[in-house]
């Protein structure tokens, strides 16, 4: 599960250790202007083609590296409740879509990471 952060023009996606472990990952510091959109999503409205660098149980745990229709795309997520998508550009990765920490509400991250970006 990741923690979002908003700090200084930037939006930082932090893991715990196991999270790294399984994804094959470390955290991600996005400059705000290569953010260009979030959305809250469930694991089952996302999907992608093959599973490049990490782990991919189904319902278990997906985390790392995938290629999509649109590119790679970096994932986290368990269960799949309480995930956001956010879209990147001029980046390795044009997609993250990770499961937030308990606490985190997706809708209220969405909004905040697409405040941000708006500025």
């Amino acid at each position: 599960m990741a923690t979002i952060t908003i700090e200084n023009g930037t939006l930082s996606v932090l893991f715990s250790p196991a999270d790294k472990f399984w994804s094959i990952h470390g955290s991600f510091h996005i400059p705000l202007e290569h953010v260009t959109g979030a959305r809250a999503v469930t694991e089952n409205g996302w999907h992608y083609f093959w599973k490049i660098a990490g782990t991919s149980l189904p319902g278990v745990k997906v985390a790392g590296t995938f290629l999509t229709g649109d590119g790679m795309a970096f994932c986290d997520f368990g269960t799949g409740a309480n995930c956001i998508d956010i879209e990147i550009r001029h980046e390795f990765y044009k997609k993250l879509v990770v499961e937030l920490d308990v606490g985190q509400d997706p809708s209220a991250v969405v909004a905040e990471i697409l405040a941000a970006i708006v500025r």
